[in-house]
């Protein structure tokens, strides 16, 4: 197959992974209010999501927070800031347990659980619905691409 096909074919294959990532409206991402910051970025969101970035900027270790993975909300965060389905995300973290390298961010089976959650603690990093209540000790940050 040659080189210039090749590539159309690659671009074309990613456009349904760059789509979903500009679809920020299906979810808020929240903290603790003695969290410092007032907006992320996708790319930052991913990687601690991941793992791949484990400290805030205080130098405190970051707790993310999931969803359970049947959840539409979940879903939705999945596709928009790893550009993956659930599945996908599952399968990364089957290979990183088995590598020894990283365990998956706890899960929560419902949003309400999770506003506790990150109304208790200050570390913390998590996802709800856009219509998730507003609740003590828990702030929305802007999420940017």
């Amino acid at each position: 197959m040659p080189k210039r096909i090749r590539s159309v074919l690659v671009v074309l294959a990613l456009l349904p992974g760059i789509a979903a990532a500009a679809d920020l409206s299906q979810f808020k991402v929240i903290v603790h209010t003695s969290n410092s910051m007032d907006s992320i970025s996708v790319d930052k969101l991913s990687r601690l999501f991941l793992k791949k970035d484990l400290e805030w900027p205080n130098g405190t270790t970051v707790v993310a927070v999931d969803l359970n993975p049947e959840s539409e909300t979940r879903q939705a965060f999945s596709e928009a800031v790893h550009g993956r389905k659930v599945a996908s995300i599952k399968s990364y973290w089957q290979r990183q347990i088995f590598a020894g390298k990283a365990v998956p961010p706890i899960e929560r089976d419902n949003q309400a659980e999770v506003l506790v959650f990150v109304s208790r603690n200050p570390s913390a990093i998590a996802y709800v619905a856009p219509s998730a209540p507003a609740v003590d000790n828990v702030k929305v940050l802007q999420v940017t691409d």
